[in-house]
């Protein structure tokens, strides 16, 4: 977008001689995500309390040290919800408690995406039976928008100077005032839904890329 005013250039120039121009310019960079967070987790069904606990908790142990034969940390593993919830029967207008049921639910954060599918069918071969999100981000999404920004002004020094040579007039290629638009850093992007897992089976992961965009206003003197 160009946005040239001349009528505001000449009232400019004859007060003080300088004419301008504003320019618009945009910078996009598309990365590869290098985190990823998996929710997954075990649910339980008992109609005593503590049966449906304890197998939840000898499930989640054994997924947990699965992982871990695998390469995942123990500060990469971190709870995100523990609930229990009793289970009505209703019939004839009437409700029953008829047993519990024990969500235990799992954050999984590495800093290699490709871990993400063999995480999944580890966890499912070894006691997960629930499956939330996948969340792919960036460690560092500062350094990426800073690369952005660079090629924005980059993009803006480039459109004046076309300016400059389509009306045949030189332009200053350094700007007399650069104002950054509201940045607006990527977001995770979020893929797949809750789910219930068979065992021995997990759905097939897929990286997305990342899109991180800056946009800048340059004010160039000519």
């Amino acid at each position: 977008m160009y946005d040239w005013d001349s009528q505001h250039v000449s009232a400019y120039h004859h007060v003080s001689k300088q004419r301008t121009m504003t320019v618009t310019g945009q910078g996009t960079i598309t990365v590869k995500p290098d985190t990823v967070t998996i929710t997954l987790g075990i649910r339980t069904e008992n109609k005593i309390v503590s049966q449906a606990l304890s197998e939840n908790a000898a499930r989640a142990n054994n997924m947990i040290q699965a992982l871990k034969l695998i390469g995942i940390k123990d500060e990469e593993i971190d709870t995100a919800s523990f609930s229990i919830y009793p289970k009505y029967e209703y019939k004839d207008g009437t409700s029953s408690l008829v047993g519990y049921e024990v969500e235990h639910i799992f954050d999984i954060t590495v800093k290699d995406v490709s871990k993400a599918g063999n995480i999944y069918e580890t966890a499912v071969a070894n006691g997960a039976n629930i499956a939330r999100n996948i969340q792919f981000q960036l460690s560092n999404p500062d350094l990426y928008y800073e690369y952005a920004l660079a090629d924005a002004i980059r993009n803006a020094v480039e459109k004046a100077v076309i300016l400059g040579r389509t009306l045949g007039i030189p332009v200053q290629t350094i700007p007399l005032k650069i104002k950054e638009e509201i940045a607006a850093l990527p977001q995770p992007i979020f893929a797949g839904k809750t789910m219930v897992l068979a065992e021995q089976s997990a759905p097939p992961i897929q990286t997305q890329d990342i899109v991180i965009k800056a946009t800048v206003q340059a004010i160039f003197e000519y």
